[in-house]
């Protein structure tokens, strides 16, 4: 078995039934939840699966990547701290809701471990 296999179910092990829905193609994912998605699996280290994840997903979502592009290169000065801080609100936000849409409490406690180690 690859690693991107292995990361690949360790990751459908511990997250909720929206996204294992998502991830099978059985609901249609957004730009938003890929963008979710693939911040999770960065942040949880599974590089393998989140590079599987945007060599499947990224030419879906093509036209909001490149305008995502191109606010950056107009951006004349960095992001505001408030910006900053939204983003961080964001994130957090999206790691909070995965940890507790976990399909049972050992992978709830298990993600929580991982989250308070990393944050």
């Amino acid at each position: 078995m690859h690693r991107e296999e292995i990361e690949q179910y360790a990751f459908l092990y511990l997250c909720g039934a929206r996204d294992r829905r998502l991830l099978s193609g059985r609901e249609r994912m957004t730009y938003a939840d890929f963008d979710r998605l693939i911040y999770i699996t960065a942040f949880l280290g599974l590089i393998h699966y989140n590079l599987k994840m945007w060599n499947q997903y990224s030419s879906q979502f093509q036209n909001q990547l490149e305008r995502l592009d191109l606010s950056f290169e107009m951006r004349s000065a960095p992001l505001h701290s408030s910006e900053y801080e939204d983003e961080i609100c964001r994130q957090e936000q999206w790691l909070m809701e995965f940890c507790s849409s976990a399909p049972n409490q050992e992978a709830k406690e298990y993600l929580r471990k991982v989250v308070d180690r990393r944050v």
